[in-house]
C-alpha cells in the first residue's frame, strides 16, 4: 500500500536531478567567473597599469579568500543548507563580477576579485552536498565527476568565447554581461526548500552553533584521512590551476610568442583534456577504492613531469605539440583532485561532510595561491622594469614544479600514515572502509617512525 510519506519520497527522488542541475548551473557560472582572468590578464595589465606581481596578486587574493572561506562555507552549508548558501553565493558572484567590469584602478579590481573568491568558496561543496543529500551513496562518485564536468564547461566558456567577447564587446560590457547572468540565475534559487530524501538528521541536544562548528572542524581535521584528502587535492590540482587561471596565457603569448587566438585555443585544449580525463579518473575512483591513492600519486607526478617538460626542453622553446602534451598532462590534475573528496566522504560523519569537503578543497587552492604569487614575484625579480623574457618565464614556471614536489611528498607521507592506521585497525579486527594489504613500504614506514605493530 502506498502511503503519503512514500509518495512524497518518490516525488523527492524524481526531482533530485532538477535540484542538482540547478546547483550545477551556479557552478558553471562560478567557473566562468573564476577562470575569466586567465585570458583577460594581458588586458588587465594594460587597463589597470599593473606589474606581473600585481597580476599574480589578483589570483593570490581570489584564491586566498576562497581557501580561507572553505571551512566557514562548509559549516554554513551543514548549518543552513546548500540552497540558501548557493543563493547568497550567486548574488555575491554577480556583484563581484559587476565591480570588476567597472573597475578602473588596481585596488578596486583587487577588491572585486577578492569578493569573487568569497562568493565562489561555497559553490562546489554546496553542489556536492546536494549530491550527497538527494542521491544514494553509490552515485556520489559519478555525480562528483559530473559536477566537475559542468565546471569544466564554465572553464571552457572562459577561453575562446571570452577572448572573442573581449575583442568584440570590450572589457566593461563583457564582464557586465557575465555578472548579469549570475544575478538573474539567482532567481531560480528562490523556490522553497524541499526535504531531501538522503539528508542527515541532526542530533538533538547539541552545543551552540559556534561551539559545534569549531568542534566539527577540529574533528574533521583531526582525522588523518581528511589531511590526506587535503594534500591529494593540492598535489594533483595546484599546478594546473595556476596555469589555467592566470599564468598559462602570459607564458604562451609573452614567453613563447603565441598569438592571442592560439593561446586561447591551447587553454581550450587544457579544458577539453580535463573533460576527457574526467570520464576515466572519475569512474575508476568510484569503482576501485583501493586505486584512489595510487592514482593520485600518479597524477601528481604527471603534473611535475609536465612542468619539467616545459622548463627543461632544450632551448626553452618546446614545439606546439610538446606544449599541448604538457597541458594535457596538467589537465589530468582536475579530475585527479576529486579523489580527495571521495576520501573526505568515506571517513567523515554525514553531518560534517561539507566541513571536511571544505578542508579538502582548500588544499588545492592554497597551493595555487602560493604558486601564483611566487610566479609573479620571480618574473618581477628577474625582469625588473623590462618585459619578462622566455628565460624569466622558465624560472617562474619552475617554481610551480617546486611547490608541486613539496605537496606530493606531503601526500605520500600522509598516505603512509593512513595506511598504517588502517592496517592497525584491521589487525584489531575493526571495520575499515577500504581494506589494505601490507607492503614493504608500510613496514619501512613503521621502522622509520618507530611505530609499534599492534597486537591482534
Amino acid at each position: 500500500m502506498t502511503t503519503p510519506l512514500s509518495r512524497f519520497g518518490d516525488r523527492a527522488r524524481r526531482s533530485a536531478w532538477a535540484v542538482w542541475l540547478t546547483g550545477g548551473g551556479v557552478y558553471f557560472l562560478a567557473l566562468l567567473h573564476r577562470a575569466s582572468l586567465g585570458v583577460a590578464g594581458p588586458d588587465a595589465v594594460d587597463r589597470l597599469g599593473i606589474t606581473a606581481t600585481q597580476l599574480g596578486s589578483f589570483v593570490m587574493v581570489q584564491l586566498g579568500l576562497y581557501a580561507a572561506m572553505q571551512v566557514p562555507a562548509g559549516v554554513a552549508i551543514d548549518r543552513f543548507g546548500p540552497r540558501r548558501v548557493l543563493f547568497v553565493a550567486t548574488l555575491v558572484l554577480g556583484t563581484a563580477q559587476l565591480g570588476f567590469a567597472f573597475a578602473t584602478s588596481y585596488p578596486l579590481a583587487l577588491a572585486a576579485r577578492g569578493l569573487l573568491g568569497i562568493g565562489d568558496a561555497a559553490v562546489f561543496i554546496a553542489v556536492l552536498r546536494l549530491a550527497a543529500m538527494w542521491f544514494p551513496h553509490h552515485r556520489y562518485a559519478v555525480l562528483t565527476m559530473l559536477t566537475g564536468l559542468i565546471g569544466m564547461a564554465g572553464n571552457l566558456a572562459a577561453t575562446v568565447p571570452l577572448v572573442a567577447a573581449l575583442g568584440w564587446l570590450g572589457w566593461t560590457r563583457t564582464f557586465a554581461i557575465t555578472a548579469g547572468a549570475s544575478l538573474v540565475y539567482a532567481l531560480l534559487l528562490l523556490r522553497p526548500a524541499v526535504a531531501a530524501p538522503y539528508r542527515a538528521v541532526p542530533a538533538t541536544n547539541v552545543p551552540t552553533v559556534p561551539r559545534r562548528a569549531l568542534a566539527e572542524v577540529r574533528e574533521a581535521w583531526s582525522r588523518r584521512e581528511t589531511r590526506l584528502g587535503f594534500w591529494t587535492h593540492q598535489a594533483t590540482m595546484a599546478p594546473g590551476v595556476v596555469i589555467s587561471l592566470v599564468w598559462g596565457y602570459p607564458y604562451l603569448t609573452a614567453g613563447l610568442g603565441y598569438s592571442d587566438a592560439a593561446a586561447a585555443s591551447q587553454l581550450s585544449i587544457f579544458v577539453l583534456g580535463t573533460l576527457a580525463m574526467s570520464f576515466v579518473v572519475g569512474p575508476l575512483a568510484g569503482r576501485r577504492p583501493t586505486w584512489r591513492s595510487p592514482m593520485a600519486i600518479a597524477v601528481a607526478v604527471l603534473g611535475i613531469a609536465a612542468v619539467a617538460l616545459l622548463v627543461l626542453w632544450p632551448g626553452g622553446q618546446p614545439p606546439h605539440a610538446v606544449v599541448t602534451v604538457a597541458f594535457v598532462m596538467l589537465a589530468v590534475g582536475g579530475p585527479g583532485s576529486q579523489i580527495g573528496f571521495h576520501i573526505a566522504r568515506d571517513y567523515n560523519a554525514p553531518v560534517r561532510i561539507s566541513t571536511a569537503t571544505g578542508l579538502v578543497n582548500a588544499g588545492g587552492f592554497v597551493g595555487a595561491m602560493l604558486a601564483a604569487i611566487v610566479v609573479g614575484r620571480v618574473l618581477d625579480l628577474r625582469s625588473g622594469v623590462a618585459d619578462p623574457s622566455l628565460l624569466d618565464y622558465r624560472w617562474a614556471v619552475a617554481s610551480i614544479g617546486v611547490i608541486a614536489i613539496v605537496s606530493t611528498f606531503s601526500l605520500v607521507l600522509t598516505l603512509l600514515g593512513v595506511r598504517a592506521d588502517i592496517l592497525d585497525r584491521m589487525a584489531r579486527g575493526d571495520h575499515v572502509v577500504v581494506p589494505q594489504t601490507e607492503h614493504w613500504w608500510d613496514r619501512a614506514y613503521r621502522r622509520v617512525t618507530r611505530r609499534p605493530r599492534p597486537s591482534s
